[in-house]
């Protein structure tokens, strides 16, 4: 046999050795073994919950621009959740932070355990009435179970849930045994800086730490997307960084009959499409590691073949998941996307300056610092590039191997029916950022089973929420009290 048949038999042979050892690798993969659990749906006073949803929609918290303002309707909007929540409010410590947040505390009866932490923000983005079915805060109630109104689903419904789920509990006379704080701002749509910020303050200087940290954040989505015949409700254990770049590009300006060669904003045009085309590398996260190692015991063989094998597989993935869809690509990369374009203010003139803003959300393990050395070497030297002063790096990885989580997953599980849970970055921005400073479990999840049309309506018009994943909402909240502070 020549030399060159022996090559070729060897290759031959090693690749069928690793496809063996991959297809080895999948089938250790396995399911564990179903929660072992006792609980049954109970009952909830379905008219009761929705009132009290209702008449909190219609109170219009919508976020103050500054925190010198002058609104009591934050103020009369704690008077709404005193009277309505009276057992918890009756026992509860009250303290206003900042003016318009707000901390409900309600002592557990072993004060060795450390307490939880309940996050919820009072304010709503701005809605005008066009376009909306409804008044946008008429909280109004359709024959076919729908409550429409701003805030329905970002967030008073989960703030609602929430407190009703302990109100139930105190009336059946059960007493926590961990303590509980509701921890309310009133500035995250704008970035929680004299909201959440503040109150982690309040809670360093009292030397406060927590069990864990719950806001809102991950969603259940459809497990078909994965390979996965069943929901998953993904939980995130850190959420992404933040920032607005600013690009720039100076050229001398004139009349625009007369144009130079170049202007600025044939400059910061052409710099924002470089940058479209250019963007971060995909790579794979701690919490995306764990997201996948948690998914892959339920995936079809293909899909599990591939997830087991992943580092060998790992630049194929990566290339599939970012153009699977725009929720894929977002988990696996830093995103960099062009929101804003600033030049002349009339049609007829060159400016001397072009501005265009990037929005930009950080992979968990990327810097600002690095972004922005990405970003100039695309753009080249001739544009300027600026990271505005709110901009922050991702938050740190929160723990998934403790009780807490586990409490969760469990909760999750009961409460949804066998639904899964799996770890994930957070995609957007939330008041929980600042917890990680209190707690070293802060998660992100939002317990309302919706359809993408619905959640697609959060900021815009319509925003609504059914009567059924309100009540869902309050069972999630009963168990997780049930299962961590009872």
């Amino acid at each position: 046999m020549d030399t060159g048949k022996i090559i070729g038999l060897s290759i031959l042979g090693a690749f069928i050795l690793l496809i063996i050892f991959m297809i080895f690798r999948s089938l250790l993969i396995r399911r564990p073994k179903p929660e072992q659990t006792d609980y049954s749906p109970r009952f909830i006073e379905q008219e009761k919950v929705v009132a009290h949803m209702i008449e909190a929609i219609q109170f219009e918290t919508i976020t103050l621009p500054n925190n010198e303002i002058e609104n009591n309707i934050f103020l009369e909007y704690h008077s709404f959740l005193e009277r309505t929540y009276p057992l918890i409010m009756q026992k509860a410590e009250k303290t206003i932070i900042n003016r318009y947040s707000v901390i409900y505390k309600y002592l557990g009866s072993d004060e060795n355990l450390l307490p939880v932490a309940l996050l919820a923000h009072q304010d709503v983005v701005p809605a005008p009435d066009e376009g909306w079915e409804f008044p946008p805060f008429s909280g109004h109630l359709t024959e076919d179970g729908y409550i429409y109104g701003r805030g329905s689903q970002d967030m008073k419904s989960q703030m609602i849930s929430a407190l009703e789920g302990l109100e139930i509990l105190l009336a059946e006379g059960k007493i926590p045994k961990r303590t509980i704080y509701f921890c309310f701002g009133h500035d995250e749509e704008l970035g929680g800086r004299y909201g959440a910020k503040k109150i982690v303050e309040f809670f360093k200087e009292k030397k406060i730490r927590f069990e864990y940290v719950l806001d809102e954040g991950g969603a259940i989505i459809d497990g078909k997307i994965m390979g996965i015949d069943n929901k998953i409700a993904l939980v995130g254990t850190c959420e992404k960084g933040y920032a607005d770049i600013t690009l720039e590009a100076i050229k001398e300006g004139g009349h625009a009959s007369t144009p130079t060669r170049r202007t600025a904003v044939g400059l910061l045009s052409e710099a924002v499409f470089k940058l479209e085309k250019n963007q971060m590398r995909p790579y794979f996260s701690q919490p995306v590691k764990e997201m996948l190692r948690d998914i892959a015991p339920f995936m079809n063989p293909f899909f599990k073949f591939a997830i087991a094998n992943r580092d060998i597989l790992s630049p194929l993935l990566k290339k599939v998941l970012t153009l699977a869809s725009p929720f894929t690509n977002c988990i696996v990369r830093t995103t960099i996307a062009p929101t804003q374009l600033f030049g002349a203010t009339t049609p007829n003139t060159l400016p001397s300056k072009a501005k265009a803003n990037v929005n930009c959300r950080l992979n968990t393990g990327e810097t600002i610092e690095k972004l922005i050395s990405h970003i100039q070497k695309v753009v080249g030297k001739n544009i300027s590039v600026k990271a505005d002063d709110k901009s922050k790096n991702p938050s740190p990885v929160s723990n998934t191997d403790c009780d807490a989580f586990r409490a969760i997953r469990k909760t999750v599980y009961e409460a949804f029916d066998g639904f899964i849970m799996a770890p994930y970055p957070f995609i957007a921005t939330s008041d929980s950022a600042y917890y990680h400073q209190v707690s070293d479990n802060v998660y992100r999840f939002t317990p309302l089973l919706k359809e993408e049309s619905d959640a697609n309506r959060i900021h815009g018009k319509n925003e609504r929420i059914t009567v059924d994943m309100l009540v869902t909402a309050t069972r999630f909240f009963v168990r997780l009290y049930e299962n961590t502070c009872l």
